[in-house]
């Protein structure tokens, strides 16, 4: 029977993963995996509802083709399981073996709930002991941690599932009974006949009496013992006792910790075991491991080594589920000191431990708008609520209902207009306050239009699959244009622009803060050469600022590479920024970009500072960005402040000319060859190499010693220039780990 409702295709892929894990045989790892919020959470909740509506549907046919229901642990059942528990042993019978109705227990376990503890997977057995008492209820296995050593699950071609415990080759419940019998029986003769002595026939009556009163007296104490443990485990369960054990540091450090861990895996396997033949039902336990790729390297290889215990065990019902990015966890497995040595590469790691690997896929369109429509719903509700705290006399109609009415339909074929309005209620000071009174739109109709346009054809490519990130987007363009209704005439707002500014800050912070940065310095020069005369500049495209100055950032990616991996696909940038906005939009939305982190601008201003004016002044040479822009022309022109003798400049500037050498082929090449085509002698090379390319040339073959005394020499000199030992082909690789200044 096929599940109904597919609305998105997230829901097929988890509608197919649940299938496959239905008839997976046990144990299984699974590796669901997908980057930072992506929605693993989401996508497991649909997991674990597909799973149990498929044991739903299994329940049904097997109801209808044995005719025998469910057991419960409550009532009536809990009794009977009791009385069985203590009775009788479990028979794996083949009507059992055939049945195909699932009964899951769902135990989820964030790491980060326990990244504070010594041992993180102890965390993990706690959670898996704490969850089975909750799913089957406390009573009844404390009663089986009592009387389970004495319990054995029988696998025979028998009819009964369940075959009475031996006692002298009697039943165990007729002993019980007769031992009863006989206690009553005593109990009976001692009140009528007290205790006789003195003749034949009482010497017997208290010998029978005697008898009766050892076995009673026996078998009591034998039952007292085993309801002193019952009231025991359920005073203080395992997950109690685990956590006691570590709390003992001599107890944590040993291997004997371990081995008790085993043993309790082993003891929980056998329970469950038990538990199915009750409930004429198979049981599966799916453990949901979250949030690990949050935790130090150490803990994460402990946890791992512990769902390597929950697999070593080949009749353990335990189906774990690994919900992490794949990324962390493998540099986590490499980087940790507990495998160094063992697991240098760590995807061969995790694929020993992963059975079923599952890579959750990117959202589609169609998904984006449904998430998308359901946060701005749950955004609504949040200023609905913090606007009906201020009292003005209004009449805005309640449109709760109808946004809760609501709902995509499962092709997503919906127009922009029929978007509900999330901004309820006008009565917002910002209307009625002073010096903005200007006709204009409703700060309601601003936000709205702005969330309308997030469902345009155009823009549902643009937005990330991230559900972080979409939660972020939607909360800022609400406190955004709120701010500007402050600072600029309401007219001047456009949502749609405010929308995409938003999406840009949000999904590329590293290559904003880097255009905006390149702006800052350009119009900060050209105050300081052309005064307030920036009209022309202001009228340049973004783009056209990030793609001049490109192969300055090329040149320090290795210092940006941790905020370059904070961006999105860099097509999609292109595409969002290119003739779209101007150095005059950036400087009009710049005021009210809280969703950008100024921090990461500051590293861009530190990194330009290494080739920026003062620099170049300081060091009487060009700045890397400066030779970049240089034509052939402008290079023989900044030849003529080298002071070089007229015939030899005459003649390097004829060479730079045939060769074609402007200031992007000077960083490119060489520094050998330019010095071969240029024909320069070492005085002149000197001069060259410092001024255009800021380092000394490499130094001429000398004794063992002379290196030393040159490298002491230059050291004394303080011309914070590099050692030329260090330098290969041109001072300015691109792919060198150090940055020129």
């Amino acid at each position: 029977m096929v599940c109904p409702g597919f609305e998105t295709k997230d829901d097929i892929y988890c509608y197919s993963l649940a299938k496959a894990l239905y008839y997976v045989v046990t144990p299984v790892t699974v590796g669901f995996y997908a980057p930072w919020g992506r929605r693993k959470d989401y996508l497991l909740n649909k997991v674990e509802s597909y799973l149990c509506y498929e044991g739903s549907m299994k329940e049904r046919e097997e109801v209808q083709r044995t005719g025998l229901r469910t057991r419960k642990t409550t009532g009536k059942d809990l009794i009977k399981l009791i009385f069985l528990l203590i009775f009788y042993n479990p028979v794996i019978t083949e009507t059992h073996k055939q049945r195909e109705n699932i009964r899951y227990c769902f135990i989820r376990f964030s790491a980060w709930e326990y990244a504070g503890s010594d041992q993180l997977w102890a965390g993990l057995v706690t959670t898996l002991c704490d969850g089975i008492e909750s799913c089957f209820g406390l009573a009844p296995i404390s009663v089986y941690r009592a009387v389970g050593r004495k319990t054995r699950i029988i696998d025979a071609p028998l009819k009964q599932e369940w075959v009475s415990k031996k006692f002298l080759c009697i039943p165990l419940w007729v002993a019980t009974l007769l031992v009863i019998i006989i206690g009553i029986t005593v109990g009976a003769l001692l009140l009528i006949f007290g205790f006789p002595f003195g003749d034949p026939t009482g010497d017997m009556l208290a010998a029978a009496e005697g008898v009766g009163a050892t076995v009673v007296g026996l078998s009591a104490a034998g039952a007292i013992r085993v309801a002193i443990v019952v009231v025991r485990n359920a005073i203080v369960t395992q997950k109690g006792k685990v956590q006691q054990k570590m709390n003992r540091t001599d107890m944590s450090s040993q291997l004997g910790f371990m081995s008790d861990v085993k043993r309790e895996v082993k003891i929980i396997t056998r329970y469950l075991q038990l538990m199915e033949i009750y409930q004429r039902q198979k049981i599966k336990v799916v453990l949901e491991i979250t949030n690990l790729d949050k935790c130090m390297p150490d803990k994460v290889v402990g946890v791992l080594n512990a769902m390597n215990i929950l697999l070593s065990d080949p009749n353990a019902p335990f189906i774990s589920i690994l919900a992490v990015d794949p990324r962390i966890i493998i540099e986590c497995v490499e980087s940790s000191q507990q495998l160094k040595g063992m697991a240098n590469n760590g995807y061969e790691f995790l694929n020993r431990i992963i059975t079923l690997p599952f890579c959750i896929p990117r959202m589609n369109p169609e998904t984006k708008l449904a998430f998308l429509r359901n946060v701005i719903e749950g955004k609504g509700d949040l200023i609905r609520d913090t606007e009906e705290d201020i009292t003005f006399d209004i009449d805005a109609p309640n449109e709760k209902d109808f946004l809760l009415r609501q709902r995509i339909t499962p092709n997503n074929d919906f127009k922009i207009n029929d978007i509900p309005l999330v901004v309820r209620s006008s009565n917002d000071p910002l209307e009625t306050n002073g010096g903005f009174l200007e006709k204009g739109p409703k700060t309601k109709t601003l936000i709205n239009e702005a969330f309308r346009y997030l469902f345009d054809d155009r823009m549902r490519y643009y937005i990330t699959d991230n559900v972080v990130h979409i939660r972020r987007m939607v909360n800022t363009i609400t406190i955004t244009i709120r701010l500007m209704i402050r600072e600029v005439p309401r007219h001047q707002v456009q949502p749609c622009k405010v929308t995409e500014w938003v999406l840009l800050a949000t999904q590329w912070p590293c290559r904003l803060s880097w255009i905006l940065q390149c702006v800052e310095d350009e119009q900060q020069m050209r105050c300081f050469s052309e005064g307030d005369n920036n009209s022309d500049y202001t009228r340049t495209f973004l783009w056209d600022v990030f793609e001049k100055s490109l192969e300055e950032l090329d040149t320090m990616k290795s210092s940006l590479k941790q905020l370059l991996e904070l961006d999105g696909d860099p097509e999609i940038f292109h595409h969002l920024l290119c003739d779209n906005f101007t150095v005059a939009d950036a400087n009009f939305f710049l005021p009210f970009t809280v969703n950008l982190d100024s921090s990461i601008k500051r590293q861009m201003e530190l990194l330009r500072g290494s080739n920026n004016m003062w620099e170049s002044k300081k060091s009487n040479r060009l700045t890397m960005l400066s030779l970049l822009n240089m034509s052939v022309d402008e290079v023989c022109k900044e030849m003529n402040k080298l002071g070089f003798r007229e015939e030899n400049l005459k003649m390097y500037q004829q060479k730079i000319k045939e060769h074609n050498l402007n200031g992007r082929a000077l960083v490119y090449s060489d520094n050998n060859e330019i010095k071969d085509v240029l024909c320069m002698g070492l005085g002149d090379w000197t001069l060259f190499s410092v001024y255009f390319l800021g380092v000394l040339p490499p130094p001429p073959t000398a004794p063992a010693t002379a290196p030393v005394v040159a490298k002491q020499d230059a050291l004394k000199l303080g011309a914070g220039f590099k050692d030329p030992g260090s330098i290969i082909g041109s001072k300015l690789s691109l792919y060198s780990n150090d940055n020129i200044s």
